[in-house]
């Protein structure tokens, strides 16, 4: 599976789990050893062994063996862990959905995992675990209890949708938009939407893609199916191009033409209540969570849910029993106020999100605490700026923004609405000084950076 060689230990050594952290290894696992920018994990073998591994993976030289342990000689670790997840992965037939895009891939994940709960043992992907080095691993996780799996699956840069593709092989797809994220690396939403798209490139000819249909690029996708040839043009890869011809896309929204439609949308000042339609009929939904945004992530789920032959009825039930996960727009009550914490991560799409959910609060005051959105590239200053117009001219009291960066926030508030104050600071511990002194119960506080910003520092201070 990993093109390696047996240099130790025995070929009928049984292995039992995979592991990138040696203080994480147990009784028959194999340790994999990942070389960081920092840390080079082979210096931790002993360890692994220590704590029961039965295995490892090297792409070092070792001369100096520990008896009875197998020690597996490969060019490059996190390729080889990436194959041995591939190869893994091929041992089971079960669907696999895979769920990416800019902005909401983890709350569509655990949404699409919820609806099909009623009837079906789901694997989702735990935590952050859909990057190069987190998928492979979560492929691991798969058994055959398991009836369907849900894979989120997050790329930054070009080849790195074609790699995950790849381990997961994807029977099923969900692109939820094509925002400005990793614009730094990718240059254009083009590109974003061409890197992304590849997520398709395992699918047999019974592969399904859903798309957004209230996002331009991804409703393109849909319209490129369908269309006379050549009336529509898209960048893809040839391979993409090819698989795309047997791939059949479905979108959902609020647009008028989605196959699977949401309207009425309406705030109950705890959730969210929506018409949703299909080539079944309509029915009246209600989510427990806020945001209009959300709307989109339950559709798409109720969309899947029905084409796994889960009854709408019960998909309803599940997906109002849905709540966000930590630091994902959880609503936290802190010493009299409603604080949105959002601080995982953020991208100005997300931004302008969270700024909706806010406003959905009931509230004596709304406060947006905003903190850099990074790897925008050259465009950073006018995306932030963008957010800033976007929030001035609503019920939003006071702008509280964090970085170098977030200030372009601020700037365009203080020249379209003179209504909304705002207050910028270079690091959490100022804008912590300043909330302190400003907020008040009976406020509603959202808070949300990129994840190099730590603005869950402002939440654990202010609690």
């Amino acid at each position: 599976a990993v093109d390696g060689a047996l240099i130790s230990g025995k070929e009928e050594t049984i292995i039992t789990s995979v592991s990138t952290d040696s203080n994480k290894t147990e009784e028959g696992s194999l340790f994999i050893p990942i070389i960081g920018e920092r840390v080079d994990a082979h210096d931790f073998i002993d360890s692994a062994f220590a704590n029961g591994a039965a295995a490892v993976f090297t792409s070092r030289e070792i001369t100096d063996f520990m008896q009875d342990k197998v020690y597996i000689k490969v060019k490059d670790t996190v390729k080889a862990l990436q194959s041995l997840a591939s190869c893994y992965r091929d041992r089971f037939s079960l669907p696999v959905i895979g769920v990416t895009g800019s902005v909401g891939k983890t709350t569509t994940k655990e949404m699409i995992a919820k609806a099909l709960e009623p009837r079906y043992k789901v694997l989702k992907t735990a935590g952050n675990m859909n990057s190069q080095i987190g998928l492979p691993l979560m492929m691991f996780q798969i058994e055959k209890t398991y009836d369907i799996a849900v894979i989120e699956m997050g790329m930054s840069d070009f080849g790195e949708m074609e790699r995950l593709c790849a381990i997961a092989k994807p029977t099923m797809a969900v692109m939820t938009n094509i925002g400005v994220s990793h614009m730094a690396q990718l240059k254009t939403q083009e590109n974003i939407r061409k890197e992304k798209l590849n997520i398709i490139n395992e699918f047999d000819d019974s592969g399904i893609l859903y798309v957004n249909g209230n996002d331009k690029l991804l409703r393109e996708i849909k319209e490129y199916t369908k269309k006379p040839q050549n009336s529509v043009t898209i960048d893809i890869s040839k391979t993409t191009e090819n698989k795309l011809k047997q791939t059949t896309v479905y979108s959902y929204g609020t647009w008028q033409e989605c196959d699977y439609k949401a309207g009425n949308i309406s705030s109950t000042g705890e959730g969210t209540k929506f018409t949703y339609e299909s080539k079944d009929g309509e029915a009246e939904i209600e989510l427990g969570v806020l945001g209009e945004h959300n709307v989109f992530n339950g559709a798409v789920a109720l969309a899947i849910a029905e084409h796994f032959g889960v009854p709408l009825k019960e998909a309803e039930e599940a997906l109002k029993e849905y709540r966000p996960i930590a630091m994902r727009g959880q609503i936290k009550e802190i010493h009299g106020m409603k604080f949105i914490d959002d601080t995982y991560n953020a991208s100005p799409d997300s931004m302008k999100s969270g700024i909706m959910v806010l406003l959905d609060l009931q509230s004596r005051r709304k406060v947006a605490v905003l903190a850099d959105s990074r790897e925008l590239g050259e465009s950073s200053h006018q995306l932030h700026y963008e957010v800033g117009e976007f929030i001035a001219g609503k019920d939003v009291d006071l702008v509280v923004t964090i970085g170098k960066e977030a200030k372009a926030i601020a700037e365009a508030i203080a020249e379209k609405d003179k209504t909304i104050m705002t207050a910028s600071f270079d690091e959490n511990k100022e804008a912590v000084r300043y909330l302190k002194e400003n907020l008040e119960p009976g406020d509603a506080v959202l808070v949300k950076g990129s994840r190099g910003m730590h603005t869950e520092e402002i939440l654990s201070q202010l609690s």
